[in-house]
């Protein structure tokens, strides 16, 4: 059986809320989320790949190619 590693993703996709000159960003946080949600059910969020991560040794690797063990 192979080695199981874990692959870490970043979303790398803008969501904009409309909100009056003023409001705080944290406050508009639940609405951005359901944005974005509702996006990755229509398939439109970009993910970007950004490291390997060994839980057995706590190590973190950029290239997923050349990760040995």
């Amino acid at each position: 059986m192979s080695k199981m590693i874990n692959y870490d993703f970043t979303v790398d996709s803008l969501v904009s809320v409309k909100a009056p000159k003023g409001t705080d960003p944290d406050t508009l946080i639940e609405k951005a989320l359901q944005k974005l949600i509702q996006r990755a059910k229509e398939g439109d969020v970009a993910l970007m790949f950004d490291t390997v991560f060994d839980s057995e040794t706590g190590s973190y690797y950029d290239d997923w190619e050349n990760k040995s063990g």
